[in-house]
């Protein structure tokens, strides 16, 4: 497991991020116990229970904070940490026993591929998917700031983006396991684009998938404005999201310090806690800041290989190989 000692790793040196393999699938190695993910995918959903899932940095935060805004009708939220560790917990960190006490409906959130995503035809799917550029760069940033990760070049993490070896594995993989499933009763597929162009839509949307007193509920104008309001970028940012300065401890012991980090905000932090930049910028089209002209051309000969014959293929378009580098 990473310490709190960070490594900086420069071009020409191996470049890798500490992982796992569990049942086929890439794990970060940071603070997570192989036997609380196993069980986690030998979970038997109830028929009420919601899952969002994304590969990381599609939006995942955003969509728990416009879930949890639909269901309590636009009230004032929570911190990040009481959401991603209490509310609509992160189950990969906190194991099943973090929905045991959670009122039902009850909302968790994975990052798995469907195939090892605990599933239930009675249960409630929303996957959201985010253009592959902008979600490479999201990712290489949340792992810059992550405690004890090694601080890579960019083009060092490029590669291990491309080849799957970053945490929950390869991105088309996880995103061509849902999107056979995109036409499923149970399943809502949104685009993180989608979201971004039209919130008020998709939050219409998410409500009618949970249940048609939601949908009711969103009618509301006041309701309508406060969803948008509490799930804003810039709100969710002022709230923060603070890590612990230093993180040494493993297995159960990490289960139960993530118990103490669920129940961080603002105004609790102390000198244990540091706020880190978890919401970054949000912004659809980042990537060209990052990619260079040949790195373009890398991953667009990687997309069409990888959506070859999947039915995806016109989904994204290869970029056009212009870059502000």
């Amino acid at each position: 497991m990473a310490g709190s000692k960070e490594e900086t790793c420069k071009d020409g040196d191996e470049a890798k991020y500490p992982i796992i393999n569990i049942r086929g699938l890439n794990f970060p190695a940071f603070f997570l116990v192989p036997e609380v993910v196993e069980a986690v995918m030998d979970y038997k959903p109830t028929e009420d229970d919601i899952f969002i899932v994304t590969y990381p940095k599609c939006g995942t935060t955003w969509t728990q904070y416009l879930v949890w805004e639909i269901m309590h009708k636009g009230a004032y939220p929570p911190s990040p940490n009481q959401i991603m560790f209490q509310h609509i917990p992160f189950l990969e960190f906190t194991g099943i026993d973090a929905i045991k006490k959670l009122p039902k409906p009850r909302v968790m959130k994975t990052h798995l591929t469907f195939h090892l995503q605990p599933y239930s035809p009675s249960a409630k799917y929303i996957y959201i998917v985010r253009n592959p550029w902008d979600c490479c760069v999201s990712y290489y940033h949340h792992h810059q700031m992550e405690p004890g990760m090694p601080q890579l070049e960019f083009d060092q993490y490029f590669k291990l983006f491309l080849k799957g070896e970053v945490g929950w594995g390869d991105f088309f993989d996880h995103v061509l396991s849902w999107y056979q499933h995109r036409n499923d009763p149970n399943v809502l597929f949104l685009t993180y684009e989608g979201m971004k162009k039209n919130t008020k839509q998709v939050i219409q949307e998410i409500a009618k998938f949970l249940g048609e007193s939601y949908y009711q509920d969103v009618q509301n104008e006041e309701i309508m404005e406060n969803c948008i309001k509490h799930s804003n970028f810039k709100f969710l940012k002022s709230l923060g999201m603070f890590f612990p300065t230093n993180i040494t401890v493993q297995g159960v012991e990490a289960v139960e310090s993530i118990k103490q980090i669920g129940e961080v905000d603002r105004s609790t932090a102390d000198e244990n806690y540091k706020e880190v930049g978890f919401f970054r910028k949000g912004e659809v089209g980042d990537w060209k800041n990052h990619f260079s002209q040949d790195q373009i051309k890398i991953f667009n000969a990687h997309l069409i290989n990888k959506l070859k014959g999947t039915g995806m293929e016109n989904f994204w378009d290869p970029v056009e190989e212009e870059t502000s580098l």
